[in-house]
């Protein structure tokens, strides 16, 4: 079974480019920077990725990957990894250079030592496996990327999923609303926890109701019935209160957000059921979709690049950091990402 194209590229780079909005306040001088700061745009879109892409696996595995599970993760390994090792060998060399003249000023946690040392550059590489304690390996907090742990979330999301599938070719179908089970009590457990102010459970947690929306989201859309709205309002309902919980570096849930998160939501919803577009916004949609991903890895090595080579702060350092960022994800899709693209399609047996 073939979906067809969703139109999702554009709704894509929107998500990407309200992280690097918020991101990119870190130019800014702090007078002008915390109060914008605190909006955390970054953090609704961040959980909005993980809805889509919970859509984007559910959808993949019950057409291009059906009874494939190996194809299916082969080729997630293929879209996630080499973008992101050439973002690091990018961020190593640019925080050696900053550091060896005294102007690395790190985006997240302070560096010790070395941007060099062996154990930062194999934490780097291991910060995106699930289950490795990449901070135990380095003895430190820093990141070259500090917004790795995404990835890290999103591939525990794929072996998941792969893991579904794979039981799914040997027992029947009921295994998929079984695993939905156990991922929710999961995390009603994790928010019990919470509430009691227990702050010892993994915060990936927080991420299940999202995938989960996701997953609703085209459960909906394949096959429309009464349980698949349920779900898909509970588990809404879920992800109000996984946000709430979300640490946002401190910062309290605004006013604003909760709305903002539900309004992405529902454009998400109306994209899933559109098909029907002109071969131009299809073309236009995929190209800034084609640049989602390269953007959002990257943009953090433009930002300490600007943050370390100048002391000027101010918009004309904001709008600067936007460009450099966005050239450097064309730069990255044209050089890593395109090549795969054959590769990639054998794998999944059409075009991606």
């Amino acid at each position: 079974m073939n979906p067809g194209y969703r139109p999702f590229g554009a709704f894509r780079f929107l998500l990407a480019m309200m992280v690097l909005a918020q991101h990119g306040l870190l130019v800014l001088p702090p007078a002008a920077r915390d109060g914008f700061y605190d909006w955390e745009l970054g953090a609704v879109a961040v959980t909005v990725f993980f809805a889509l892409s919970g859509f984007i696996v559910a959808e993949a595995l019950d057409s291009f990957y059906a009874g494939r599970p190996v194809a299916f993760l082969l080729n997630r390994a293929l879209r996630i990894v080499p973008p992101y090792l050439a973002a690091l060998v990018l961020a190593l060399a640019v925080d050696a250079a900053l550091a060896e003249t005294g102007r690395l000023v790190p985006l997240d946690a302070p560096l010790t030592g070395s941007p060099l040392h062996w154990r930062i550059i194999l934490a780097s590489v291991v910060e995106i496996i699930p289950g490795l304690p990449a901070h135990r390996i380095s003895g430190q907090d820093f990141s070259p990327i500090p917004f790795a742990w995404t990835l890290r979330v999103e591939f525990a999301f794929y072996l998941a999923a792969f893991a579904v599938s794979l039981a799914r070719t040997r027992t029947p179908p009921a295994i998929i609303p079984l695993a939905l089970m156990i991922a929710y009590t999961g995390f009603a457990l994790f928010a019990w926890r919470q509430s009691q102010g227990d702050g010892s459970a993994p915060m990936q947690l927080l991420c299940i109701p999202f995938f989960g929306f996701g997953i609703g989201l085209y459960a909906l859309e394949r096959r429309p019935g009464a349980a698949a709205r349920l779900h898909l309002r509970a588990v809404a309902c879920a992800c109000l209160l996984a946000f709430t919980f979300w640490h946002q570096r401190g910062h309290p849930v605004l006013l604003y957000q909760l709305p903002l998160l539900a309004a992405l939501f529902t454009i998400l919803g109306l994209l899933a059921r559109r098909r029907a577009i002109g071969p131009k916004i299809r073309r236009w949609d995929r190209r800034l979709g084609d640049l989602t991903y390269p953007l959002y890895i990257s943009h953090g090595i433009v930002l300490t690049l600007l943050r370390g080579l100048t002391s000027s702060r101010g918009a004309l350092s904001y709008a600067a950091a936007i460009l450099l960022s966005l050239a450097l994800a064309a730069t990255i899709h044209a050089s890593i990402e395109r090549p795969l693209t054959r590769l990639r399609t054998r794998i999944r047996g059409a075009a991606t």
